[in-house]
């Protein structure tokens, strides 16, 4: 079954390359030229990839990917005619996975797209192919799959879950996802804002002191869901970086 990806933007002419383009790498493309017609396409279809144009009509982009972060974990990409780092900035501490500016090469957009995909569609729990990581002894939970284990949470790298002590599954956005496991996968040494970055969003992004700080921040509060502050599990490292420090 072809994924649904759904695009916003305020011209016709960028929608019709997006259909054009992205249905040739195999998505069902859905357009809308207005918040409006955005909010209620995604009412109407299971979605499973966004493209928000910062700039539209009736409304900001970054409302609507506030929106979609409340209530899915699915990917968003900013499109933006505007190069401001404050944008690229914004987006990425209010939760987007990638942004693309306008004008776009075809190729760079489909590869773009794809990997957002790649990194946020959730496959299997039971899939064959989960890669396996180091796990302590005797600290996962009965019937759990866990790759990665501290203080009765559970990561799973194949399934892409994260579960509190009580056994509760604590939902991440994909940027988040990646930036625990890092963490975890590199468990006691300190990772500075350039490696977090290659490691969460690719070699191709810049390192923003800002979305990088946000990006901790958030994971932070949800790890503070469990048995401790998320700050006792992620130290800062002031003027360096962060460490996952359990």
């Amino acid at each position: 079954m072809k994924p649904t990806l759904l695009a916003v933007d305020d011209e016709s002419e960028i929608l019709g390359i997006l259909t054009i383009a992205l249905g040739a790498e195999g998505y069902n493309v859905i357009t809308a030229t207005s918040a409006e017609e955005f909010r209620r396409a995604n009412a109407q279809e299971e979605v499973d990839l966004y493209l928000v144009d910062v700039s539209l009509p009736d409304g900001n982009g970054f409302t609507l990917i506030k929106e979609l972060r409340r209530e899915t974990e699915k990917g968003i990409i900013i499109l933006t005619g505007r190069s401001s780092e404050t944008d690229h900035v914004v987006g990425l501490e209010i939760g987007a996975d990638d942004y693309i500016t306008k004008p776009f090469r075809i190729r760079e957009l489909c590869a773009r797209v794809n990997a957002v995909y790649r990194r946020t569609m959730r496959p299997s729990a039971n899939s064959e192919d989960a890669p396996t990581g180091p796990a302590d002894a005797g600290d996962a939970l009965p019937g759990r799959q866990a790759d990665y284990t501290f203080e009765g949470f559970s990561l799973g790298i194949g399934s892409r879950t994260l579960h509190a002590p009580d056994g509760e599954e604590i939902e991440l956005t994909a940027a988040e996802f990646d930036l625990l496991a890092e963490l975890l996968k590199r468990r006691g040494q300190v990772l500075n804002r350039d490696q977090i970055m290659n490691a969460v969003k690719g070699r191709e992004w810049e390192s923003y002191d800002r979305a990088v700080d946000g990006l901790v921040s958030r994971l932070r509060r949800k790890l503070g869901r469990g048995v401790e502050d998320g700050r006792n599990f992620i130290r800062t490292v002031h003027g360096v970086g962060y460490s996952f420090t359990r």
